[in-house]
């Protein structure tokens, strides 16, 4: 199963260690919160750190690489486009200038698409924007491209491919706005036209208006692509895209989702995707299963692979006195998010469970019958549905899912992008002061979560100094 953006297991864990530590709770390609205007999450609100100025930042703007030259235009709604306006098959992106798996799409996947598809007037190719509030210079890309697509289309397509190009050298450039103009001027954009639009608030509302469209169509994460009516979520290979374009141009469609995810309209006012969700019992608003009082202080992000030894290990020997200890005081409440390593179609089978409120023992199944199942093979993972009294035909139709995998993609993407370089690991984080306070790696035992656990929950009292005479 392809995941929403790869996972590479080439971090090391002290790379792991620092995303987790500064608070990188959301992942890049996922958003915070999907609140409108888009709020900082709990967890997103982490990420408290400054930027550092990027050793390249004064690097001259460079010409974004050679690409098939493909007609440009504005639609009605006032998206840029390319491609024949009259195409049968619309392909309607949603990206994020600042989103590394984005970036990917681009390079390798979109020049296959303008080859094949865009260039013979098969598919009309649509952007949309969705600067994330995690990426701190999305926004700005985002508007440095509009605001240079408005004197032209070519303008737009050309930051469009200078942003993506160059993503590594603005990125953590707290000066990244003025390498954005700085290219703009090289592709002919008057810079004074350039300026005025920047500060004009309808370009803030523009931007804005994707953001809640694509929320309000039930986008978790970028990139997100909708080739008519078919969605895909993540930087998929080619042959994805030519599946799904093959269909439309036949006129097909997707079967209604059978999984209330993705959702289509935004989170309520306030709230965030690891909150309790109180109309899906056991479930967090983002469908992650949820364990835990609501008001706990603590929230533990959890990762697993089902078919892990270690996370079994961990289950069998630390998890009881774990949950004993501090989730069924109300201190610490767990959001678990599945990193399917070795086993994503028991991740399915997992999340299917979790949609009819049993999770926590079907993985409990699985986990101690670890040996006996392979991934792939629904059978066993029906017929271990069944002995627990999870409804037969909901789940066979939840494994066949989209919407299932989907949920299990935008998990795996978190710990992709906090670098989670092994199963289990651990993150948790302090709710009162809204900071990751630590974490864990490996089969941990009760002694070691308890000690850290304790050392959060009651800090020592700072010495008080006695005043010198």
């Amino acid at each position: 199963m392809s995941q929403l953006c790869s996972r590479t297991r080439s971090r090391t864990f002290a790379l792991a260690l620092v995303l987790i530590v500064t608070g990188v709770m959301a992942a890049a390609c996922v958003p915070a919160a999907p609140a409108t205007p888009v709020a900082t999450s709990t967890l997103a609100a982490t990420a408290t750190s400054a930027p550092t100025a990027s050793p390249i930042a004064t690097a001259t703007p460079q010409a974004p690489a050679a690409r098939v030259d493909l007609p440009a235009g504005v639609d009605a709604d006032g998206n840029f486009y390319q491609g024949d306006p009259k195409a049968p098959v619309t392909l309607v992106e949603f990206s994020d200038f600042q989103c590394p798996y984005c970036s990917r799409h681009v390079a390798e996947t979109g020049p296959q698409i303008d080859a094949m598809y865009v260039a013979t007037g098969q598919v009309l190719h649509v952007f949309r924007n969705f600067p994330l509030d995690i990426h701190p210079n999305a926004q700005p890309a985002a508007k440095a491209a509009y605001c240079a697509g408005q004197q032209a289309p070519k303008y737009f397509w050309g930051m469009h491919d200078w942003l993506f190009a160059n993503q590594n050298t603005w990125s953590s450039d707290q000066a990244a706005a003025s390498q954005f103009r700085s290219q703009a001027l090289a592709l002919g954009v008057d810079g004074a036209e350039y300026d005025t639009c920047l500060g004009d608030p309808a370009t803030e509302a523009r931007i804005q208006q994707d953001l809640d469209d694509g929320m309000n169509m039930g986008i978790q994460g970028t990139p997100a692509f909708f080739v008519n009516d078919w969605f895909i979520s993540g930087a998929y290979p080619f042959s994805e895209f030519q599946d799904k374009i093959s269909k439309a141009q036949q006129g097909a469609h997707p079967a209604p989702t059978a999984t209330p995810f993705p959702t289509p309209t935004p989170l309520p006012e306030g709230a965030n995707f690891y909150d309790p969700d109180p109309q899906r019992p056991g479930l967090a608003m983002d469908g992650s299963p949820s364990l835990g009082d609501a008001n706990a202080p603590l929230l533990m992000l959890q990762f697993e692979d089902l078919k892990e030894p270690d996370v079994a290990q961990y289950a069998k020997d630390t998890e009881a006195q774990l949950q004993n200890a501090y989730v069924k005081t109300g201190k610490m409440r767990i959001v678990y998010k599945i990193f399917p390593t070795n086993a994503p179609e028991a991740a399915v089978a997992a999340q299917c469970a979790a949609f009819q409120s049993k999770f926590w023992e079907y993985r409990g199944v699985l986990l101690s019958k670890q040996t006996e199942w392979q991934d792939g093979d629904n059978a066993a993972m029906i017929g271990y549905a069944r002995e627990l009294g999870l409804d037969d035909a909901k789940f066979t139709q939840c494994l066949a899912d989209t919407a299932t995998r989907i949920q299990v993609d935008v998990s795996a993407e978190l710990g992709n992008q906090v670098g989670v370089p092994s199963v289990p690991a651990f993150l948790v984080v302090d709710l009162r002061q809204m900071q990751a306070v630590a974490s864990f790696l490996g089969p941990q035992t009760f002694a070691e979560f308890d000690a850290k656990l304790q050392e959060v929950l009651n800090p020592p009292t700072p010495a008080t100094a006695t005043p010198a005479p």
